[in-house]
């Protein structure tokens, strides 16, 4: 009896050690340092692979070898053909789940440009009168109004929108670039938008109104304001 009582402490002290053992080893490998790859700035979304390492955004550090999160990145070389699927901070591992291949996740210009997730994009077209002769061009903002009939059978017209973004005219979602002076010294006249489709950027709840809406009328909007410092200081020149 005595010395099966011994044999268990043996095997028992056997497997404490064991264990121990394992653990401490297993302890020395996660704080292992190895190399990984981490971001030095913030990172844009729709950056490229190629962009990351021509501007210098990602750098190799010395980790903790149990800090590596799932799917870091080894290899800057399979980063070739893809772009960043959304934005990474500074110090943040480069990791594969932070990236899309660039042919399929890189969106349209239209995509591109929304402002913030929970707006959208939407389209309709106007006739002239409608759109402001067409000279409404990308960032510019209007009132959009539209006709009803009220409970008399009277028609009515009122703004159902006002400030909207003009995310794009046509296909252009930026302002055609201004024309250079000619060889003679004259100045072309300026590119027209010359489009009546143009897209919005606004709220999914807007844009089902927008779709709704009975002949959309657009009112051009001035550009904003100079800001509050830029007045102040224009009036303290003004009065000396």
């Amino acid at each position: 009896m005595a010395a099966a009582a011994i044999v268990l402490a043996l095997v028992a002290g056997i497997g404490v050690y064991l264990y121990a053992s394992g653990a401490d080893k297993r302890a020395e490998e996660n704080a292992a340092l190895v190399d990984a790859y981490v971001a030095n700035a913030d990172i844009a979304k729709g950056t490229t692979g190629p962009e990351l390492l021509q501007a210098g955004l990602i750098v190799q550090e010395k980790v903790a070898k149990g800090s590596l999160p799932p799917g870091a990145v080894t290899d800057l070389n399979t980063l070739t053909d893809l772009q960043t699927a959304g934005p990474i901070s500074m110090k943040q591992f480069i990791t594969t789940g932070s990236f899309v291949s660039a042919k399929d996740g890189g969106g349209s210009p239209f995509s591109q440009s929304i402002s913030a997730p929970n707006l959208v994009a939407v389209t309709i077209s106007v006739d002239t009168n409608a759109g402001v002769a067409n000279q409404i061009a990308p960032g510019d903002h209007v009132n959009m109004a539209t006709t009803t009939t009220n409970a008399n059978g009277e028609t009515e017209v009122s703004y159902m929108l006002t400030n909207l973004k003009v995310l794009a005219v046509g296909p252009n979602t930026v302002q055609p670039a201004a024309a250079a002076p000619a060889a003679d010294g004259s100045t072309p006249p300026p590119a027209p938008t010359g489009s009546g489709v143009l897209t919005f950027e606004v709220t999914q709840a807007d844009a089902l109104r927008i779709i709704a809406a009975n002949h959309p009328y657009l009112v051009l909007l001035p550009p904003p304001a100079p800001t509050t410092g830029s007045s102040s200081g224009t009036k303290a020149a003004a009065s000396k």
